[in-house]
């Protein structure tokens, strides 16, 4: 799908000229910063170290310090812990690194992911009976909990006391238990938009405080906390990008054991961008929740027994690859039911049903249609009874109100601005799509959305040095230090215009390679396109084009030049 593009507004060439001057950085490298507000010597200094800033006060959230009282007494009276958290890469992460630290402390703890077909999302009331059975008195819930009133009223009805630690939006009123969430009402914490490890993260930032104790051996677990805020998409500013920067750093100086052992069945090396995790780590750990048992990613993260260890990251590859062909072949199946039904065409948003589908890849396949179909979608399938599925939305509207404003039809919902589940009854589903739809339609004001690029800065080839296959080394490690990137700070998006084309020819049928050149420079540059090779038909060697594109390297046989990530492209004017 074609998308529309809009150029930042320029910046006053004197801003530019000053701050490229004061940071001796090339002028478009000035203009990105000033779109993100960054306009002087030490706001930039800042800005590229976020590795040295500060973490919040974890005691400025509500409830902190009956959290961390509560867990210094199970520690100090060696109680039953049980840490039960989500099965996607937030929750597992979650429990890996508050069982990791735990320990650390002395404390040994049960950890419980439930079963995502016989339980479902959230905390269930198998996972409770169990804790019960168990003769747990401390239940710590993790990237979980803030909507299970009856399940936690339960648990405290058995004398089991519970801490929730998690970030999803939460209802008017809260469960029974000491709640740790930025988002509750009245809570002064100045970062809102932690992931669900974060949080325990910032629970445990205050347990080493109470217990004063020196914090290097909790951050040894910042690497989790990476990747969830990878995987979870959050957004990658203030505390969040902090949290990240640590974390990325931790784990290609001190990788743990198992992501050596997934990185080698990958094919890929240290040091690992964001971008790496996101695309290598991430999917893995999370097919071990969507395939089997999110339990087993945990103690594959865990395991310092090194035949365990390989022995899971081979079971994990395996389930991805399972993943990946259901993925697939679900995409494909509802794309042709979207085809084969004219009414999608006059709707707002996409929902999709077939009681076959695998619930573990439901949530894929909906960022999938929406690559095709650029709008709010809903893939459900059915399980125990009821329909259940993922919702995906993209900006400016957030999913979670849209359910929220159709909730008469649902069982249950909960989820973020762009990522959500929910559950519903069978005879439900006709009136929640046209519920749904019509929020949709209100809240666009009856327009279509259309998928856009934003484009940061207008780019010359010449402005990347005399010779950018030379100079591109400076170029990408300064752009390398916007890192880490992701909502909120996006990487750079540059356009290029009148680029001619010497060179085009498609890969794997799928991806599109050029070669380009502007007049001011005469040097030519490689550029790729993944998953572009359907524009191919507009294009010839001779041929003058406007690219969008980001900048990276291209590694191949020991060299590495200048790559142009393309975006998308069109003939010129």
């Amino acid at each position: 799908m074609k998308a529309n593009w809009f150029l930042r507004p320029a910046s006053s060439s004197s801003s530019i000229s000053v701050l490229s001057s004061v940071l001796q950085v090339p002028g478009f490298i000035a203009e990105i910063l000033l779109q993100r507000g960054i306009e002087t010597r030490e706001q930039a200094v800042s800005f590229f170290n976020p590795i040295s800033q500060a973490l919040h006060n974890p005691f400025l959230m509500k409830n902190m310090d009956a959290a961390v009282g509560r867990l210094q007494k199970a520690i100090s009276k060696q109680e039953q812990v049980l840490l039960y958290g989500d099965y996607d890469v937030d929750g597992t992460t979650a429990v890996a690194l508050m069982s990791e630290q735990l320990q650390k402390l002395g404390l040994n703890c049960e950890h419980y992911i439930p079963d995502r077909y016989l339980e479902g999302y959230g905390v269930s009331k198998i996972g409770i009976e169990h804790a019960i059975h168990q003769g747990i008195s401390l239940l710590i819930t993790l990237d979980c909990g803030i909507k299970a009133h009856d399940q936690l009223a339960l648990a405290h009805a058995a004398g089991i006391d519970c801490i929730v630690c998690d970030h999803h939006q939460p209802d008017s009123t809260l469960p029974q238990a000491i709640i740790l969430n930025p988002k509750q009402l009245n809570c002064t914490y100045p970062y809102k938009e932690l992931s669900g490890c974060g949080v325990a993260y910032k629970l445990l930032q205050g347990l080493y405080q109470q217990l004063e104790k020196e914090e290097a051996a909790l951050e040894e677990s910042l690497d989790l906390v990476a990747l969830s805020i990878g995987a979870d998409i959050v957004e990658l500013l203030g505390e969040n990008r902090t949290l990240c920067a640590k974390g990325l750093a931790q784990l290609n100086a001190c990788p743990r054991p198992a992501f050596l052992a997934i990185l080698e069945l990958a094919a890929k090396q240290l040091p690992l961008t964001l971008r790496d995790v996101v695309f290598t780590l991430a999917p893995r750990i999370n097919a071990a929740g969507r395939i089997a048992s999110g339990r087993r990613a945990v103690d594959w993260m865990r395991s310092s027994d090194q035949q365990e260890i390989e022995q899971l990251a081979l079971e994990i590859n395996t389930d991805n690859t399972t993943r990946r062909a259901l993925d697939q072949r679900t995409t494909t199946a509802a794309l042709a039911q979207i085809a084969a039904n004219k009414q999608f065409e006059q709707q707002y948003s996409t929902v999709v049903f077939d009681p076959t589908w695998h619930k573990g890849v439901v949530g894929i396949v909906a960022s999938r249609l929406i690559e095709t179909h650029y709008r709010p979608t809903i893939v459900l399938t059915e399980s125990n009874g009821v329909l259940t599925g993922s919702a995906r939305c993209m900006a400016p509207l957030h999913l979670y109100e849209l359910l929220e404003s159709c909730q008469e039809h649902l069982i249950q919902f909960g989820g973020h601005q762009f990522a959500a589940g929910l559950t519903l009854k069978p005879e439900q589903l006709t009136a929640f799509q046209s519920a749904f739809d019509a929020a949709v339609s209100v809240a666009l004001s009856q327009q279509k959305l259309d998928r856009k690029i934003e484009i940061d800065t207008e780019l010359k080839f010449s402005e990347m040095g005399s010779n950018p296959a030379l100079h591109f080394k400076r170029v990408l490690q300064i752009l390398n230090a916007f890192e880490p990137c992701g909502p909120g700070n996006l990487h750079p998006v540059f356009l290029a215009k009148k680029c001619m084309i010497l060179d085009y020819r498609i890969l794997k049928e799928a991806h599109l390679k050029l070669k380009l050149i502007q007049e001011d420079s005469q040097v030519a540059i490689e550029a790729i396109g993944f998953n572009l090779a359907s524009l191919a038909a507009e294009l010839a060697v001779g041929v003058f084009i406007d690219v969008v594109f980001q900048i990276s390297a291209n590694t191949y046989q020991n060299k590495t030049t200048l790559q142009l990530v393309i975006q998308d492209l069109c003939t010129s004017a």
